[in-house]
């Protein structure tokens, strides 16, 4: 078997690597932020943040998990698609938060989002949208071409 054929029957063979960064990614802001001591508060304060990401320990472990979740998705095919599609729906949920809660300034925000925070998860859902499409399209054409 040739190189061209091995690479036509893996489809979308570059998603896994480029999944496995995003969860490394996550995974390293999420890590720095427990290990910020401002981690333990709860509220609206611009202040904890690791560089320009706010952080508490809600937001931590919703990095974390994320970035989990990337490194064993990027373990297969199939589980990097739906870790897209999953990332799309849930960081398309978290910037719709996210700017509501940076616009009111509520004290009582337990997630304590800036707008770094806005801009990060709102390329993170754009670019899982992106690869979630790419991805699924190269999947469907190798499936058409092995007809």
């Amino acid at each position: 078997m040739s190189s061209a054929e091995t690479r036509s029957r893996t489809g979308a063979s570059w998603l896994r690597p480029v999944v496995a960064v995003l969860g490394l990614l996550y995974l390293a802001l999420g890590i720095a932020g427990f290990l910020t001591p401002e981690t333990a508060a709860v509220g609206h304060e611009t202040g904890r943040a690791v560089w320009i990401f706010s952080v508490t320990p809600l937001l931590n472990l919703v990095h974390t998990a994320v970035g989990v979740l990337g490194l064993l998705a990027a373990t297969r095919r199939s589980g990097a698609i739906i870790y897209c599609w999953v990332l799309f729906v849930g960081f398309t949920g978290m910037t719709a938060y996210g700017i509501l809660a940076t616009a009111l300034v509520n004290p009582e925000d337990p997630i304590n989002l800036n707008w770094a925070d806005n801009w990060l998860h709102g390329l993170t859902a754009a670019a899982a949208l992106v690869l979630g499409i790419v991805a699924a399209r190269a999947v469907n054409r190798r499936a058409a071409s092995s007809r």
